[in-house]
């Protein structure tokens, strides 16, 4: 049971309108298409309903913030042209709060560009930060692990329809009778776009785990699964444990979700 929240691990809008929420990763200009989801390399930006509290939230590159006052709903409304009287009609995604205190860790899910699949990340709140990630994607022909790692998701996705039916699947399927181990540089990638946590010991971390193919009717056939965890560089966690790890993160993030 989660009794506290480390305040070092997320921004839970502490800050006041005229504070850090006017910084200029916040009013970047770019950003104000609430349609395109805004993606400009690695910073995302997007104005968000929670599923589970059914408050609005804010996410501007890697700042989060879950309660935003009235007067930075307002500012957020005009600058992003969105009515924030019919909030229903705001993307759904949860919000760093309700996930860490109902997944006990920040949840995320990211689509790939023309439907090919989805990347789900989660961190704990725990001293020990530590990350999974599961990336699912189709490929008409044979992805390679390396151009996987490489796959940067264009937006982020609502938790319905397939985003659900996947983590379905990921809940159900069964182990591998085969896989590839994460590689060092397939490592050094993934680390790229997804950076480690830092550890409350400042220990470093290294994402480490494992690929395989298989069969995603949710995603229509054929489809590349990569599931890792940060962990010592030196050390590769059992398939099993890692595994079963995701397929109960999975079946909590639909029951949640």
């Amino acid at each position: 049971m989660i009794t506290m929240l480390p305040e070092d691990s997320f921004n839970f809008n502490r800050c006041n309108p005229s504070g850090s929420f006017g910084h200029s990763e916040v009013r970047w200009p770019h950003l104000l298409q609430q349609d395109a989801a805004s993606v400009l390399q690695a910073d995302k930006h997007l104005l968000s309903l929670c599923p589970v509290c059914k408050q609005p939230w804010y996410k501007a590159g890697r700042s989060e913030y879950p309660r935003l006052t009235a007067e930075q709903l307002a500012s957020l409304g005009t600058t992003l042209q969105v009515d924030v009287q019919a909030l229903y009609l705001l993307p759904r995604a949860i919000c760093t709060i309700c996930s860490a205190l109902h997944l006990g860790g920040m949840f995320s899910i990211e689509s790939y560009a023309h439907a090919r699949g989805y990347r789900f990340l989660w961190e704990s709140v725990s001293p020990r930060r530590i990350q999974l990630l599961a990336m699912i994607c189709r490929g008409e022909q044979e992805l390679p692990l390396d151009a996987l790692v490489q796959m940067t998701p264009q937006r982020f996705a609502e938790p319905v329809g397939e985003t659900l039916s996947v983590l379905a699947w990921l809940e159900a399927c069964p182990s591998p009778p085969s896989v590839q181990v994460l590689s060092q540089e397939q490592s050094q990638y993934l680390a790229r776009s997804v950076p480690p946590a830092s550890t409350a010991d400042g220990s470093l971390h290294c994402w480490r785990g494992y690929a395989w193919e298989t069969s995603c009717p949710p995603l229509g056939g054929h489809a590349l699964v990569l599931l890792a965890v940060t962990t010592r560089c030196d050390a590769l966690p059992p398939l099993f444990s890692l595994h079963m790890g995701w397929q109960v993160l999975a079946r909590a993030m639909r029951v949640v979700l």
